[in-house]
């Protein structure tokens, strides 16, 4: 890839983690919200479009960094990272299964559980934890392969 657009997709990447980041802020605040029972039916039905909306932002954003040339391009500077690479994408198909394991057990929740709804709550918090450090291993692949591929070490 030149050198225009690997700053070009660096910038895409860059804005498109700020507003995943966002998205994971908001949904954090939703899920949080005490719900009364009578209200469960309407706030259980909003939370599982959030996270549809949620994973289809996610997968376009996956979209960008398998199809868009980002992980070609890093194994291009650094074919060593093909095992990484691998894993990375690997992992997006892992992390869209936990979503839809997650809107699946709200979906077959007809009535407000406390603890069914922590157990969902703290599935949510989990994928957002192995979505942010995948999400540093992809930073820090990228810095590595860019920073070999310019001359530094790596």
């Amino acid at each position: 890839m030149k050198e225009g657009k690997k700053s070009e997709m660096a910038s895409r990447l860059v804005q498109d983690h700020k507003g995943l980041n966002e998205d994971i802020g908001a949904l954090k605040i939703f899920m949080m919200k005490e719900v009364e029972p009578r209200d469960f039916g309407d706030w259980r039905l909003e939370f599982v479009w959030q996270l549809r909306d949620f994973k289809n932002r996610l997968l376009k954003h996956f979209d960008l960094e398998e199809e868009g040339g980002f992980m070609a391009d890093v194994l291009e500077a650094a074919p060593h990272s093909e095992n990484q690479i691998n894993a990375l994408k690997a992992e997006h198909d892992q992390i869209v299964v936990n979503l839809d394991d997650v809107m699946d057990q709200l979906k077959a929740m007809e009535a407000r559980d406390v603890t069914r709804l922590n157990n969902i709550r703290m599935a949510v918090n989990d994928i957002f934890s192995v979505l942010r450090e995948h999400e540093n291993q992809e930073h820090t692949l990228m810095q590595r392969a860019y920073f070999r591929e310019y001359g530094g070490p790596a």
